[in-house]
Order: C-alpha cells, then sequence, then structure tokens
C-alpha cells in the first residue's frame, strides 16, 4: 500500500500521540507491527506530513515503572543517534502523560524471520547480499559506541522490488555502551574466577 492511499484512523484519543496517529486493520484493532520485552510498534501516520510511520510505546504494564521509562529513553536516544541507510532512523521523541513513545521509519517489507519460513532456504546471493547491509548496518550502530544485544532475523526487516533487495536493523531495544558492555563482561569474568577460586 502506498503512503498516499493511507487514511488516518477514526479519532479516537488512545491512538492520538501528538501529530501521529495509529492506523486501524477492518476489524478497528490497532494496526500492531510488533511487540518487544517492553515496547509495543504500531504502523500510525504522520498527520502533519501524511507519511507512514513506524510507533513505539511502552508496554503499559511498565508505566510506573521509572526504570523501564529509563531503558525506554534510553533505547530512543541510542536508536536516533545512529543514521544509515541500513538502519531504521528514529526522529521524534515525545511523551504524553507518564507514557513515552518514539516515532520511526516505517520499513515496508517482511521480517527475516518471516522471509526464511516463506522460502524454506534463501538463495545463496540473496542470503549474502542481506547479511552484507546487515553487517553494514552494525557497523554504523558502533561507530556510535554501541552494542546491539539483540541481532535476529525477526528484527531485521527486508524488502525485495525486482531484482534488488534491502535490509534494515528495525529495533535496538537491548542495545548499551561499549564501557557498559566491557564492565558488565569484566563483572563476568570476574564473578566466573570467584566461582573457580571457591571450587579449587
Amino acid at each position: 500500500m502506498s503512503e498516499s492511499s493511507i487514511q488516518p484512523a477514526l479519532s479516537i484519543s488512545q491512538l492520538r500521540f501528538e501529530h501521529y496517529e495509529i492506523l486501524t486493520r477492518e476489524d478497528g484493532t490497532p494496526f500492531r507491527l510488533g511487540s518487544g520485552a517492553m515496547g509495543l510498534t504500531y504502523k500510525a501516520i504522520d498527520v502533519n506530513l501524511r507519511r507512514a510511520v513506524a510507533l513505539k510505546l511502552i508496554n503499559a504494564r511498565f508505566l510506573g515503572d521509572e526504570s523501564a521509562r529509563r531503558r525506554f529513553l534510553r533505547e530512543a536516544r541510542a536508536a536516533a543517534s545512529v543514521r544509515h541507510s541500513n538502519f531504521a532512523s528514529v526522529f521524534h521523541l515525545g511523551k504524553i502523560g507518564d507514557s513515552y513513545f518514539y516515532a520511526m521509519e516505517f520499513v515496508d517489507g517482511v521480517p527475516l524471520d518471516e522471509l526464511i519460513r516463506r522460502s524454506g532456504r534463501l538463495e545463496v546471493k540473496l542470503a549474502l547480499e542481506i547479511m552484507t547491509q546487515v553487517a553494514s548496518g552494525l557497523s554504523a550502530v558502533h561507530k556510535q559506541n554501541l552494542v546491539h544485544r539483540d541481532i535476529k532475523p525477526s528484527n531485521i526487516m527486508v524488502s525485495l522490488e525486482g531484482d534488488g533487495v534491502t535490509a534494515k536493523i528495525i529495533d535496538l531495544g537491548l542495545a548499551m555502551g561499549v564501557a557498559e558492555s566491557q564492565s558488565e563482561n569484566s563483572g563476568f569474568g570476574s564473578r566466573k574466577l570467584r566461582r573457580h577460586a571457591r571450587v579449587r
């Protein structure tokens, strides 16, 4: 479906987040794109620019959790720092009441895990092209001193048009700074050494 053919959902307060409006399916349910450990992602429309976006919201069960809100904000800011053709861009962070949300590029395609299920086995040329693009996107993430700790097929969106293919990383939910990652790994190593010492 082209962006020009997208019509906004009816004006229901629960579906409106500033100038973004969550789209609904034919049965009236919100157009959910996916869900993660602490967030839900919906297809929405920027009513000012008349373009499709992906809108990520904190899961309702975390609304009263201050640490979850901080993690969500860290995720949004980390993702917004990455600019690359193989990484879905984040371009707006907002707040409605106690709930944060952020808007990101809507990628029209299918998740890599779904593409694999449909195909059974990807052709070698296609698989190599997808992985080359994902590696390029991860390189951009690393240049921002971030470590993506949840790279998996469901977090990679693939668009196939004619003979071309575009792969984009669409989620950075478990990212952390390189310094944090090194500290965590160092701590893990120390714990292993302490356990080893006790066993001896």
